[in-house]
């Protein structure tokens, strides 16, 4: 860990915290000051397009009020026409002299003029409209328009206001009509509007339109010179056609629909509440674009599209300012403490190198060190602190001084202890070898243990096998007792039979007799001759079996009842039935039959030897299930069962109940053995005293290795 003086620390924490403070600071700035001064840049914006459209509606407003006094003032021309007050030619004069007048001090209008109903002045006059138009900065009239070729009466600029019931239903004095923009035909092809206003007599009855012709030049110019941003480019609409009145970023668009743009059609949807309105991150030709844009009282769209980058532009000049400036006064600071903190600390830095110059090491590596007292003679703050010092400078002298002198005992003491030690290790290497050599002995005792174990549990296998060549003599001495009987008998029958033929007495009915006797002896014999066969043949089997480690695949039920064939003479001689059950067909497994015969053998044995010892009867069970991938097998008796102890100890080596009459101890755990180890299978075995004892055993149908 890198250790850092007191000095180096508070310069170290100075910094830090002026870096958290100056980041602080500096993610105000670009999240909250920066959006706060784009905000600020909005409102901006938004005051410049108040300003403009109030410039747009004012002019609008103008041009409304001027083509309305024309329309008062041709009102009263008719009127004093029909009051005979005027005649045709002083009302030309008339008319003349004030659309001059009027057009003379109204230079934001092009032109303009009075026209009438056809007939309506005289029924001999079909056209009556006076025009004036500026040219070159003069006003002039004209009558060329007065002509049936031209036939204002039909152009679109009068019908608009015929065509919709000359503005009756407007509810107002004078109705107004705007035009939709066009192109001016008649020689100097600019962009204009007219407003219409329509005239009439004392009766409501319409007489006719007066005319005021709008440049959109002069407007249009204007609102190009207005920028939002350094990069922005404005733009005008006529609502209710959708068409292009201004464009300078593309002007081949002028007079065009605005849906030519592709974010026109958006712009017409949004804009028709009069209020300030925006879209946000338009793409226009891989760059990112905002579009601002208000809505006039007048039926105009004026707008802009300024690029993201400029509205961004100043915020970030003034928070790259502020870094700037900010991380010269960070540094400055820190130059600042850092002289501070050398003038504080001198001092400071005075009383350490004298403390330090205090304490020597002595030379002989032995850690001991050596503390002089400091002579201080200024007197501030550390005074005190070096007087103290001094005092325990001489409890630290005396105190090593005992240190030395424990030092050269404990040198002394290890002389002696690393002689001990060389004495302990001769010991602890005689104990070694002789523990080595005892352990030798050990392993030898417990290999000998082992063999003496598997031998005793051959001779245990052995003994059941002799056990069951027993029982198997005992059953069969039965039958053949009657059949040398029976023997003898017919022996005896033969010889009384050759008598009487030899002597010429035998008679029919004697001979009949006779014969009868010696089919009874030979059926008898016949039987007994084939239950000795078959418990020989069983018997047989099962030792041959018992004898020998083979696999092979035969019908478990049909061996079973061999085993048990073979184990009847012990059980009969004990009263003990012998049953097997099955729930289905005989079935065929592939394990090892002489493993499972010495496995049924042990548990029956066992059963007879301590479940039904004193008792007179008795019965067990054996069941063979068939389970999808194992067989179960069932051995169940009704003898005296167990205790819980013995029946934990069941399983084990060498443990029996009836030590004293000569029992191993090893039948049960022979068979666990060869259940769990050769079949590889699994067994338990359940039992409380009283209620006999039932033993499971799961072993596959077909043992894989």
């Amino acid at each position: 860990m890198i250790k850092l003086s007191i000095k180096t620390r508070i310069l170290v924490f100075v910094i830090f915290f002026e870096i958290f403070a100056y980041s602080g600071i500096q993610l105000f700035n670009k999240y909250i000051y920066k959006k706060e001064l784009i905000e600020l840049k909005h409102k901006e914006i938004k005051q410049t397009f108040i300003a403009s459209t109030e410039k747009i509606n004012n002019l609008s407003q103008v041009m409304e009020r001027n083509v309305v006094d024309l329309a008062i003032t041709g009102e009263h021309l008719y009127s004093l026409k029909k009051d005979d007050l005027l005649n045709i030619k002083a009302l030309e004069s008339k008319v003349k002299h004030l659309l001059i007048a009027n057009f003379t001090s109204f230079p934001q209008a092009i032109g303009g003029g009075i026209w009438f109903e056809p007939y309506i002045l005289d029924k001999t006059l079909q056209y009556f409209g006076p025009y004036v138009f500026q040219t070159e900065g003069e006003t002039k009239f004209s009558w060329d328009l007065n002509t049936p070729e031209y036939d204002y009466h039909n152009q679109d600029w009068y019908r608009i206001a015929s065509e919709n019931n000359w503005g009756l239903n407007q509810g107002l004095a004078k109705p107004i009509y705007w035009t939709a923009p066009y192109r001016d035909d008649a020689g100097s092809f600019s962009l204009m509007m007219t407003v219409d206003a329509v005239m009439f007599d004392k009766n409501k009855k319409p007489i006719g339109i007066t005319t005021v012709d709008w440049e959109l030049t002069t407007l249009t110019t204007f609102l190009e010179s207005v920028k939002i941003t350094d990069n922005s480019s404005p733009f005008l609409i006529h609502q209710a056609t959708g068409k292009i009145l201004s464009y300078p970023k593309d002007p081949q668009l002028i007079m065009q629909h605005i849906s030519k743009i592709p974010w026109g059609k958006t712009l017409l949807e949004t804009s028709q509440v009069i209020t300030f309105n925006s879209l946000k991150n338009i793409k226009i030709n891989d760059n990112k674009y905002n579009v601002y844009f208000y809505k006039t009282q007048s039926g105009f769209i004026f707008g802009s599209i300024s690029p993201l980058t400029d509205l961004e532009k100043e915020a970030t000049l003034i928070t790259n300012l502020t870094f700037f400036i900010g991380s010269v006064i960070g540094i400055i600071f820190i130059i600042l403490v850092y002289i501070l903190m050398q003038i504080l600390f001198r001092p400071f830095d005075n009383v350490l190198n004298l403390i330090k110059n205090s304490i020597t090491h002595k030379e002989n590596n032995s850690g001991l060190i050596e503390v002089e007292q400091i002579n201080y003679l200024k007197k501030n703050e550390f005074t005190p602190i070096i007087k103290e010092l001094n005092k325990v400078y001489e409890q630290v002298s005396s105190y090593m001084q005992e240190i030395s002198q424990n030092n050269d005992n404990l040198i002394k003491s290890k002389t002696v202890i690393d002689k001990l030690n060389e004495d302990l290790e001769d010991k602890v290497e005689l104990r070694t070898k002789q523990l080595a050599d005892k352990t030798q002995e050990v392993l030898a005792s417990l290999e000998q243990l082992k063999n003496t174990q598997k031998q005793l549990v051959e001779q245990e296998k052995n003994a059941s096998l002799g056990r069951l060549v027993a029982g198997v003599a005992h059953e069969i001495n039965t039958p053949l007792g009657v059949c040398i009987m029976s023997a003898s008998f017919m022996v005896s029958k033969l010889n009384n039979l050759n008598e009487k033929f030899e002597s010429g007495k035998l008679s029919k009915s004697y001979f009949k007799t006779c014969y009868l006797e010696l089919s009874e002896s030979a059926d008898l014999l016949s039987n007994n001759l084939k239950r000795a066969s078959n418990l020989v043949t069983s018997f047989k089997e099962v030792a041959v079996e018992q004898s020998t480690n083979e696999f092979r695949t035969f019908k478990l039920c049909d061996y079973l009842s061999k085993i048990m064939r073979s184990l009847q003479p012990k059980l009969t001689q004990k009263n003990i039935d012998l049953k097997l059950t099955f729930d289905a067909d005989d079935f065929e497994i592939y394990s090892n039959p002489g493993a499972i015969s010495q496995v049924i053998t042990n548990i029956i044995e066992n059963a007879l030897n301590h479940g039904f010892e004193d008792l007179d009867s008795g019965k067990i069970t054996v069941t063979a299930i068939k389970e999808p991938h194992y067989i179960r097998l069932k051995i169940s008796d009704n003898g005296k069962g167990m205790e819980g102890d013995t029946l934990k100890c069941i399983f084990d080596p060498f443990f029996t109940t009836t030590r004293h009459s000569g029992a191993t101890g090893l039948g049960m755990h022979i068979v666990y053995n060869l259940v769990s180890q050769q079949l590889n299978g699994e067994i338990e075995c359940d039992s409380k005293l009283g209620d006999g004892t039932t033993i499971i055993i799961k072993i596959p149908l077909t043992l894989k290795f």
